[in-house]
Formats: structure tokens, sequence, C-alpha cells
């Protein structure tokens, strides 16, 4: 009894060192956590404080440099005197230091380059460098009155404001003089020299196509509507005539159609189409309205075609204000011109998203060529008597007759009888709106009298153009020797060549005979001719100085007539580098030039009718910025005073920082826009 009672009280006891142990371990663990939360909690509050510590300290370098004129120029630090920002005691924690090194590159973060922007980096530039010639010209009927533009205007040459005031709400360069009164924001930088800036150079935009369009010509007038098909036309006087304020024509719409149209006038010159009425090259609106574009309504509605009685402006879909717009590029090649008299006009561009909406466009490059495609001759021969009937009896003709492989007709007979050949196909591709320099038949032939009666010859040939009229030209008789004749068609076929093209010929090679042999060696068709091509603005539009007040020796691309009645509106960005632009503005309600104009030179005159109180020429207020990006780190040195930038950066951001101008940023006023963030540690 006593024994069970002593092994009871043993295992109460293992029992007791049992839960004693395992209440030690329990407590161990419990203390061991608290331990490692508390080391855990220590470390994260440390991290944290590293994070907004280094946050703040980017954040700092940001600001510094977004508040200065810093823009990786030459000589330049990022802040001030030095690529590094020093933070000593920048927080209770310690110090931090940021280093700054620039990106080499410069880009436009809303567009890869200025020729592929949708918005020009001007309101007016100018790219011509000529001695004696204003790069802008302003002249206005008193001295109170102002020219006023929204966005930047950079000539580079000179500005010469000879009344009045040219303002603008943002700055002015010119690499020229200046003269008279100008407004901007800052002081207007004259006499600016060579300095570089891409706001002076010329963005290089290309057409919306890259050859003519087809052919179209002047539409009949047919209707209150005339419309025109995108296409090319060459015929200065026939859109003049239609558009007269005194013909049978006047005062109608004159609507064109979405899409490209080339204009290269052929009327005068050393470039003339004796297939078009002679006259100038300058294609005048001195009635009616022209409406080029989407036609809308006054809010805004697309129209299936322009009304009786448009609203001008407002007449066509606008691409600043809408981006479905679809419009009109008019494209101005050779010395071609346009004019706006007593009518109203206005041309609206395509919005894109990578290059302005062009609307007016004069070309910097291109020229045409002569085509010479001599030796032409039919794949398919035919006869009535004349054998063989082969096309090879009738080709290789020699420059003098040479008896060789021929056809042959022989009538013995006192009494005419015909042959005729016939040679189908000649392979000929001139297209529509060409000129025909030069169009020859070669023919070889021998006439072989035979003895007694009275031996005769008499020949012809029907040449058919395809889809086109037939006409006959007289051939010489023979000789016994033989003879290669060259006879000249051009006139025949030179208006149809142009009016339609010519796409095929067929010959008919007649004989009326008595007592002889005529032998046919063969036709050969000669052409030249300059096909329609894209020719870079020439003659009077390119000649200098240009000095106002054009004349027939220079003359200005687009020009506006002192008169009343007349309206001009561009709502898209007119370009031409090469040439001149000349506007006398007089009734005006809103701007003439949206989106920018690009020239050589511009020259505008306000009359005493003019009244509006806008900007007559804007770019948006979105236009392109440039800029330039900086690679930032941020060291960080706890519990010290200062800070050296060395070891691991605890925070590396690329920040690139958007200026209007790139070379005058506007302190406090540029767009930042952080490209990366990380934390190297």
């Amino acid at each position: 009894m006593k024994r069970a009672l002593r092994d009871e009280s043993g295992a109460s006891l293992v029992m007791v060192l049992v839960l004693v142990t395992v209440i030690a371990l329990g407590v161990t663990a419990v203390l061991s956590l608290a331990d490692t939360s508390v080391r855990t909690t220590v470390e994260l509050r440390d991290q944290a404080a590293a994070i907004y510590d280094a946050d703040g300290a980017m954040q700092t370098a940001v600001n510094s440099i977004r508040n200065s004129d810093y823009h990786n120029g030459t000589g330049q630090n990022c802040f001030g005197g030095s690529n590094t920002l020093t933070l000593n005691n920048f927080s209770s924690s310690g110090s931090a230091s940021v280093t700054c090194s620039p990106d080499p590159a410069r880009v436009l973060i809303q567009c890869p380059s200025l020729s592929q922007c949708n918005r020009p980096g001007n309101a007016i530039l100018t790219l011509g460098k000529v001695s004696g010639e204003d790069g802008l010209h302003i002249d206005q009927p008193n001295s109170g009155s102002s020219f006023n533009v929204h966005g930047i205007v950079f000539s580079n040459s000179n500005i010469n404001v000879t009344s009045g005031a040219l303002t603008t709400n943002t700055r002015v360069y010119a690499r020229g003089a200046c003269s008279g009164t100008i407004v901007s924001n800052p002081a207007p930088s004259c006499n600016y020299g060579a300095v570089a800036n891409p706001l002076g150079d010329d963005p290089s935009y290309s057409p919306s196509i890259s050859s003519p369009p087809a052919y179209r010509p002047v539409p009949s007038c047919t209707g209150t509507v005339i419309t025109f098909e995108p296409g090319y036309y060459d015929d200065a006087v026939g859109l003049t005539d239609l558009m007269s304020g005194g013909g049978s024509c006047k005062d109608k719409v004159w609507w064109f159609k979405p899409g490209a149209y080339y204009f290269d006038f052929h009327n005068s010159g050393a470039n003339s189409n004796p297939a078009l009425p002679s006259g100038t090259n300058v294609w005048t609106v001195d009635s009616g309205k022209l409406v080029a574009g989407t036609p809308v309504n006054s809010t805004g509605a697309v129209l299936a075609s322009p009304p009786a009685n448009p609203t001008i402006p407002g007449s066509c879909q606008n691409p600043i204000k809408d981006p479905t717009a679809t419009g009109v590029q008019f494209i101005f090649g050779g010395d071609s011109q346009f004019a706006v008299k007593s009518g109203q006009a206005e041309i609206c561009g395509t919005y894109s998203a990578n290059k302005p909406p062009l609307a007016v466009y004069g070309l910097k490059t291109g020229s045409d060529s002569t085509t010479v495609t001599n030796g032409l001759t039919a794949p398919t021969v035919s006869a009535t008597n004349f054998t063989p009937a082969t096309a090879a009896a009738v080709a290789n003709i020699e420059t003098t007759y040479a008896a060789g492989s021929f056809s042959s007709f022989a009538n013995a007979g006192n009494s005419s009888a015909n042959g005729q050949i016939n040679l189908t196909g000649y392979p000929v591709s001139i297209p529509a709106g060409s000129n025909l320099l030069s169009a020859k038949l070669r023919i070889g032939h021998r006439f072989t009298p035979g003895s007694g009666g009275s031996p005769s010859e008499s020949l012809s040939t029907v040449v058919t153009p395809k889809n086109g009229t037939p006409f006959t030209v007289t051939v010489p008789t023979g000789t016994a020797a033989g003879q290669v004749d060259s006879l000249d068609v051009t006139s025949s076929l030179r208006t149809f060549t142009h009016d339609s093209g010519l796409t095929g010929l067929d010959l008919a090679f007649k004989s009326v005979l008595k007592k002889g042999t005529t032998d046919l060696d063969g036709i050969q068709l000669d052409l030249s001719y300059i096909a329609p091509a894209f020719r870079a603005n020439t003659g009077c539009v390119t000649a200098t100085p240009y000095t106002g007040n054009g004349n027939a020796s220079r003359c200005a691309l687009v020009t506006t007539v002192n008169n009343n009645g007349n309206q001009f509106y561009v709502q898209g960005t007119t370009y031409a580098p090469r040439a001149a632009v000349d506007l006398t503005l007089n009734n005006v309600a809103e701007q003439v030039f949206r989106f920018g104009v690009i020239a050589r030179s511009l020259w505008v005159k306000l009359t005493g009718s003019f009244s509006f109180a806008g900007p007559v020429i804007e770019v948006p207020d979105d236009s392109p910025g440039f800029v330039f990006s900086v690679y930032l780190n941020v060291f960080l040195c706890q519990g010290s005073g200062t800070c050296a930038p060395t070891g691991t950066p605890a925070l590396r951001s690329k920040v690139a920082y958007v200026d209007a101008d790139p070379v005058t940023p506007s302190p406090g006023h540029r767009q930042v826009v952080v490209l990366s963030w990380s934390t190297p540690s």
C-alpha cells in the first residue's frame, strides 16, 4: 500500500516537471517572438523613414530644376554651380545628396520630332534669309492698331512693323533687326543671330500624297453648288473664268470635296501647254463662296454637300475642334498662285495625330522631265491586198529607205484599186494632263510604176487614238528609190492627249493605186511628252527679294486682294517654305490662319475697315514642348550632418522637363514628366 502510494507520487513529479518545461518553452517562444517583432518594427520604421527621406530629397531636386532656367545648355549645371545638390541635416534622421547627369538626347515628348507633330512650334515662322526682303512685314492703317498673334513668332531674318503694333501672348524672335512696335512676353529677342534653336528650323513637312493624283478638268457650270473632285488641276484660266465676278457662273458655291488637290498651272511661261488657254498662272476667286473640306452646318453636323449660302467661316469641318475632321490639302507646284479677290474662301485641313492639318502646301522639291519613246511599232497587223500582212514585214524602218522586209500591194490595171494595211495596238501610255511636245509618224514606203498606161499612187493614214476620234493624214506619193517620211501629228493629238490621255493607237495605211506597186517598209511612232509631276515652287513665286504688291517677276503663292467683300480662312497649317504669302485683310470674323503659317516671307496689311480684335494667326496653347531629361540619384547618410554621394543610391529616377521654348525656359512654368523611378537597394 505504501509502495503504491510512493509510485503515484513519482509519476506526479514527472508530470509537474513536464508541465514546467512546456510552460518554460512557451514563455521563451513568446519572449523571442516579442523581441523579433520589436526589432522588425524598428527596422521597418527605419526603412520607411529612409524611403520618405529619399522621396523628399528627390522631390526637392526635381523642383529645384523646375524652378530654374537649366536646360542642359553649354556650361550649365543642374543645380546652379554644381551637378550635386547637398541637403545637410535634411531630416531628423540625417542628411542627403542628389547627383544629376543630363541625358544628351533632346526629344519631343508629345511628338518624335517637329516634322511628326500635329502642331507647329510657332504661330508664324518665316524661313527666308534674303537681303532686301522682310521676313515678316506688318502694315497697319494707324499707330493705334494692333496685329494680334497667339503663339511664338520666329523670323529667320528681320521683322518690319511699319505702323501700329505686332502683339503676341508669348515670345518673338528675329535673327535680324526689328523695327516698329512689338509687344511680347518677355521682350522680343531681335538680332538673335545664329543661336541654335529648333523653333527656327524648317519642319520639312511632307505632302499628303507623293505624286500627282488623277487629272481633273475644270467642271462645268451646272447647278448652285459646283463640285470639284480631288485630283490634278492645271488650268488657272479655266478656274478663274468659272469664278469670275463678271461671268455667267458667278456667285456660285465652289465645293472642293475632301481629299488631295494638286494645282500646277500651265497657262503661261516656259512650261505652258498649248492645249490650255493662254493667260496667267494665277487662280483668282472673284465671286461666290469656296468651301474646301467636309461641309457642316452651324452646329457642326456634317452635311452631304454645302447649302446654297454657306456661312464662312464655319462652312467646313474644323480639324482644330474635331479630331475626326476630314478635309483637303491644296498643293501648289511651279509658279502656280492662288488669289482671293471678291469671293470668300474657307479651306479646312484633315486632323492627324502625327502632323499638323496641312491645308495649304507649297512644294519645295520635285521637277518634271521629258519622256521620249521612239520607234514604237504595232504588234498586230492585218491587211486588204497588202502581202505579207505580218508585224515582222513592217518593222525596222531605217532613216532612209532600204530594201528589206516589207508588205506590198500591186495593181497592174489602169483602173484604181484600194489596198489597206491595218496596224493596231501601238503601245502608248501617256497620262491625262500631259503636255504632248511631239508626235510623229515615220513611214518608209516605195512606189514602183508599171510600164505603159498612167501609173499613180495616192497614200493616206487614218490615225485612231484609243477612245478617240479618227483623223486622216496625207502621205506623200512614193518614189521608185523609196523614202522615209516624217509626218507631224502633234497638233491633232495634243488636246485629246491632255484631256483624256493617250493609252493606245491604231493606224490604217491606205493606198489608191493603178498600174504600179506600193511597198510599205513600216510605220513607226515617235513621241515626246511631259507627264504631270510634282514641281517645286519656282519662277516668280521664288524670285527674290519680294517687296509686296506682287508683279509678274516677283509674286506671292497666296494673295488676298484689297476688297471689302473678300474673306479668307485657313482652318489648318499653311506651309510655303520657298514662297511669300501676302495678305490684305478687311472684314475678318475670326482667325485667318489657324494652326500657324510657315513661309519664306509673310506680308500682312490691315486696312482701315479691319476691326477684328482677336489673334489673326494662332497656334494652340498645347503646342509641342521641347524636352530634355536628367538622371537623378539620391544618396542617404543617416545619423550624419553631411552626406557624400558615394555607394549605392537609395533612389534613382529619370525626369523630363517640357518647355515651350527650348532655349529660354520659363522657371516655375515647366511641365515635369517622371519617366522612371526605382530603388536600386
